[in-house]
């Protein structure tokens, strides 16, 4: 019998573009801690460059689904289950769609729909054009619904989220609490869409493994920062970064 343990491939580190995403990887963290959302937008660019997408979309949402895990219970007592839930119900039901678009085309195209993707968002969000209203719940499943197709097809789920959410309705607090709530949703459903596919490669788990220890760090330097950031700061940092990302992943 096979022992599991040989069939994950650790080879990456060895090569040379490594040092690049174990970097990359470390920032998506620290941006992930500080805003609850955007690891998507730096990490899969980036390694979907070196990689492709099928590989760069599951490594992120193992690397976050296991090293997130003590973000969720606290932001679980301050997010808005109201308008958590139907959000999440709409991408659940078209997530499945995302992963099979994920696999069956072209891996530049996806790359470059998902770096203009990146930057239109963070073109909108720093006019601060962002929703305001009082969403309905068909209305939110249908921006969850969007949500779904794109965190299944490009590990992207975040701009209609952001929009939705990050619109002046709640305290930055809030607003983290209810993206981190969501994500924590939508990388358990993805992760099992994912298994189901079979996406879940020695070379995918390999990576994920040496990847989670950066991320983590990440994660803990970015909560630390949001602690002494006022809403404007840590808002304009994520945007800084996450386009710079978007532009040079459209050009390559």
């Amino acid at each position: 019998m096979t022992d599991p343990v040989s069939l994950v491939d650790f080879s990456a580190v060895h090569q040379s573009w490594f040092i690049w995403i174990a970097l990359v990887s470390f920032g998506a963290g620290i941006v992930r801690g500080l805003t609850g959302f955007g690891s998507a937008m730096i990490m899969v660019p980036v390694l979907s460059y070196f990689l492709g997408p099928v590989v760069a979309v599951p490594i992120l949402n193992l690397v976050d689904a296991v090293t997130s895990l003590p973000m969720l219970p606290p932001a679980t007592r301050k997010c808005r289950w109201r308008e958590v839930l139907p959000l999440f119900a709409g991408a659940a039901v078209l997530m499945p769609l995302g992963v099979h678009l994920l696999k069956v085309v072209d891996p530049t195209l996806l790359r470059h729909v998902m770096a203009v993707l990146i930057l239109i968002m963070a073109i909108v969000m720093g006019f601060g054009l962002r929703y305001r209203g009082e969403p309905s719940r068909i209305a939110s499943m249908a921006v969850g619904a969007v949500s779904g197709i794109m965190s299944g097809a490009i590990g992207l789920s975040g701009p209609p989220i952001i929009l939705f959410w990050l619109g002046g309705q709640a305290n930055a607090v809030t607003a983290r609490a209810n993206v981190i709530v969501y994500f924590g949703l939508m990388t358990v459903a993805l992760i099992t869409t994912m298994i189901w596919t079979g996406l879940f490669t020695g070379q995918v788990i390999g990576l994920s493994i040496l990847l989670m220890p950066l991320y983590a760090l990440g994660l803990a330097v970015g909560a630390r920062a949001f602690r002494l950031a006022g809403d404007r700061s840590f808002r304009t940092i994520a945007l800084v970064l996450i386009s710079a990302v978007a532009i040079i992943s459209l050009f390559h």
